[in-house]
């Protein structure tokens, strides 16, 4: 999963923003940005001249200063660990392992595996359950696989009960599920297709799913509203704190052609009202966002929206509100992290982001970690890479307990899921 195809795009496709919002002048820059009312429309920009896009990298970032005194424990489990998700009532953390989802204990900081749910074959596909979202009530809990997302009772799966699968939203726009994100109403679910199908060219798309209707009426057809089509190898997705946007990552912008220079993705922002009507009418603008963007999360206050850039080995911070009226002028820095960061998570109330620094694809010299961020400091321009904590192989997803103590942390190829007491860091 995460796109990694053999092809190399330009270092710089030149794409319109036409919100019809008057631009201003702003601390930062991204080169260039897109928009239309349709996902599949660009034209050409000149870029701007402040902060600059990270280039991609082909060798290991810089070695990075050990953290001591940060206190972990491990959990070995039966399958390549992908999606954590804490129950919302309870010491109980969910996690998507392949063809089941593992039920934990979370009464410590040491996690242990009470039980494992199995998931229906027919939905998990050939790459199993990967991304995960607990509804805001906290009643389900949703596991992208496959062609949608299974849909799992919390209170059953967390007791062992029969009948923990409720069903599954099974869209008709790939078989790539990789993320899934719930609107703050609980009623719509958005699954990140990676690659799409034919009917999208093979670039990834979001498919929009009416939950409520799924839960009350069964899981048919009729629950799967549409898609929005956006660049290549869709990943990652979140909404704005107001509930407005739905923020995405695609791992190479449209149009793109063959150089040397690598993959340059993008981040677009989709009105988030007219993604549950008509999804094909919801983009609002997309802005270069570094080579191969995959995750992408905003701040609690809502001012700004952090972006891994996987082949950058970079963490991008754009300002929200410039991203519709000036996405000239919306990259407000980058801060060199680990190799090859996928997941991201704030802790300390958003004065600290970790990432997942995967090195995913072996790159000589590299290793695998926690980069603990400063975001004030990274927004000012000061050094913020606070130094690394040590993990297994892959570490790619994160959890958040209810009261913020403890991290979890998904160590993909070394089938162990990782705790990190947060009191502990610097």
């Amino acid at each position: 999963m995460d796109f990694s195809g053999k092809r190399l795009w330009s270092l710089a496709l030149a794409l319109t923003v036409g919100l019809g919002v008057s631009a201003c002048a702003g601390k930062g820059s991204a080169p260039s940005s897109r928009t239309s009312s349709s996902a599949l429309s660009a034209a050409a920009l000149p870029p701007a001249s402040s902060a600059s896009e990270p280039s991609c990298q082909s060798s290991a970032a810089p070695a990075q200063s050990q953290l001591g005194g940060v206190h972990t424990a491990s959990l070995t489990v039966p399958a390549r660990p992908f999606g954590l998700a804490y129950a919302r009532t309870g010491h109980i953390a969910f996690a998507a392992l392949k063809t089941e989802l593992g039920v934990l204990s979370t009464d410590s900081t040491q996690p242990r595996l009470l039980r494992k749910t199995p998931l229906p074959a027919a939905s998990v596909g050939k790459e199993g359950a990967t991304g995960v979202a607990l509804t805001h009530d906290g009643r389900e809990l949703l596991i992208a696989a496959g062609s949608g997302a299974i849909v799992v009772d919390t209170a059953k799966a967390a007791a062992g009960a029969p009948g923990a699968v409720l069903g599954t939203l099974t869209g008709t726009a790939g078989t790539s599920a990789i993320e899934v994100t719930v609107s703050p109403d609980d009623h719509y679910a958005f699954v990140s297709q990676e690659y799409g199908d034919t009917g999208t060219g093979h670039r990834g798309d979001i498919e929009v799913f009416d939950l409520r209707k799924a839960l009350r009426g069964g899981f048919g057809q009729s629950s799967l509203i549409g898609s929005l089509t956006l660049g290549q190898a869709v990943v990652g997705t979140a909404i704005s704190p107001n509930g407005r946007w739905l923020y995405a990552t695609s791992e190479v912008a449209p149009g793109q052609k063959p150089t040397a220079g690598g993959k340059h993705g993008e981040l677009s922002v989709i009105d988030l009202a007219t993604l549950e009507a008509t999804p094909q009418k919801a983009l609002r603008g997309s802005v270069l966002a570094g080579c191969n963007p995959v995750r992408v999360a905003p701040s609690p206050d809502g001012k700004t929206v952090w972006v891994t850039a996987r082949k950058s080995n970079a963490l991008l911070a754009f300002d929200a509100a410039k991203l519709t009226t000036d996405p000239q002028h919306a990259l407000l820095t980058s801060v060199q992290v680990g190799t090859a960061p996928v997941g991201l998570t704030f802790v300390r109330g958003g004065s600290r982001i970790i990432t997942a620094d995967t090195n995913r694809f072996h790159t000589p010299g590299a290793t695998t970690g926690l980069t603990v961020v400063d975001t004030r400091a990274a927004l000012t321009g000061k050094p913020a890479n606070l130094g690394r904590i040590q993990t297994g192989a892959f570490p790619r997803e994160f959890a958040l307990s209810p009261d913020a103590k403890t991290l979890l942390v998904s160590d993909h190829d070394s089938n162990q899921i990782q705790a990190i007491d947060t009191t502990t860091l610097p």
